[in-house]
């Protein structure tokens, strides 16, 4: 009876395998069947919703089992995030630093409060969460790199400038599918409050400058 059951498993063993190989998802069905249940079991504002409709970026980037993008990936959400860059009205890149001390510390907007969308005049950026910020703060992240002597370290340059401020409205410009959120181009910051983020990191009386 016992070798007749090892027969069995020799044998019956490999039909079911190969009965659930050719039965699993592929990739494209497994994402198809995430989004819906996701989609499904979202409930929250309309305005939240719309967070789950991916834009071309997005798609690119949500790859599955952390493959890696390819070289024509990369390039395809360098260019669309480059040609989502909008620059302030004024022309100007540069704002106020004090402003932007402000926004680097403020994590309100988009948030859901009591079943109701925030109502907020402007948002913040809360850079703290994620990054270091003024020498000796506490309250920080280190998800991102460490900002903390920025200007000192670069400069304050017009090219730097316009690197910095390019860098917080799309971060996926130069650095395609990263963690950094897209502030200016999701909407989440308008041109003229990054220039004030712009400054912040730049200006030599801005406390993230002082040694």
């Amino acid at each position: 009876m016992r070798k007749l059951w090892f027969k069995w498993v020799a044998l019956g063993a490999p039909v079911l395998i190969a009965a659930g190989c050719a039965t699993y998802p592929d990739q494209a069905a497994t994402r198809q069947i995430a989004e819906k249940m996701v989609s499904e079991g979202f409930n929250a504002s309309p305005v939240h919703a719309k967070r789950l409709v991916q834009d071309r970026s997005q798609q690119i980037c949500s790859k599955i089992a952390g493959a890696q993008l390819t070289q024509d990936e990369a390039a395809e959400v360098v260019r669309l995030a480059r040609g989502s860059i909008k620059y302030p009205a004024s022309g100007k890149l540069v704002g106020d630093w004090k402003r932007g001390d402000q926004l680097a510390h403020n994590g309100a907007g988009d948030r859901i409060l009591r079943g109701k969308l925030e109502k907020r005049k402007e948002n913040g950026a809360l850079c703290q969460n994620c990054h270091a910020l003024a020498p000796g703060e506490i309250n920080v992240g280190n998800v991102g790199p460490s900002l903390t002597g920025y200007g000192l370290q670069r400069g304050n340059s017009e090219a730097i400038a316009k690197l910095t401020y390019e860098r917080i409205y799309n971060a996926w410009a130069y650095t395609p599918c990263s963690n950094m959120p897209r502030l200016g181009a999701t909407g989440h910051l308008t041109p003229e409050q990054i220039t004030h983020m712009v400054a912040y990191l730049l200006n030599p009386a801005s406390p993230i400058n002082k040694k």
